[in-house]
C-alpha cells in the first residue's frame, strides 16, 4: 500500500488496482464526496507499507481548503 496521504482521492484511488474496494468518508464533517479530485487524503487504512491482499481500502478526507483535523 503506497502512502497517500495528502494526494487527492481521485489521485489515491487510481494508485490502487482497479478491482479494490475503495470506501472514502468526511473527516470534518458529514458530507458525501462526489468530486473526488476536490478531496485530498487524511488517513488511510491499511497503513502504508502494508500489503494488499484484496481487502479494502478506506481514506478520510476533507476538501482541499480544508485542514485535516
Amino acid at each position: 500500500m503506497p502512502n497517500l496521504v495528502g494526494k487527492s482521492v481521485k489521485a489515491a484511488r487510481g494508485a490502487l488496482d482497479s478491482g479494490t474496494s475503495v470506501t472514502t468518508t468526511d473527516a470534518a464533517q458529514d458530507r458525501m464526496v462526489l468530486l473526488e479530485s476536490n478531496w485530498q487524503v487524511c488517513t488511510q487504512s491499511p497503513a502504508p507499507g502494508t500489503t494488499l491482499n484484496g481487502q479494502p481500502v478506506d481514506f478520510t478526507a476533507v476538501k482541499y481548503e480544508e485542514n485535516c483535523p
